[in-house]
């Protein structure tokens, strides 16, 4: 069964990962080489949640947190992969 602890460590799994994935694409854009830094140290700490402990409010925060910095990004189309191309605008 899986207990409210489980799915807490997740969603914030969900939302590191997620902003990792960006990685590729900011690659191909200045802001890559400022978040270098940053990408690592998200990669540390995924591996390390389990054991984490969190409160919901925490993760609704990061999970805020992560969909504001996903629109801040504004990644011009010409830098997405074809197939996201026309969801992800």
């Amino acid at each position: 069964m899986i207990n409210e602890k489980t799915i807490l460590q997740a969603r914030l799994k969900n939302c590191l990962l997620t902003i990792v994935e960006m990685e590729p694409l900011l690659s191909r854009i200045s802001v890559h080489h400022e978040l270098k830094k940053e990408f690592r140290q998200l990669k540390e700490i995924s591996g390390k949640i389990a054991g984490m402990e969190l409160s919901d409010a925490e993760v609704e925060r990061i999970e805020n947190a992560t969909e504001v910095f996903l629109k801040e990004l504004e990644i011009p189309g010409e830098f997405l992969p074809q197939e996201n191309h026309e969801t992800l605008q």
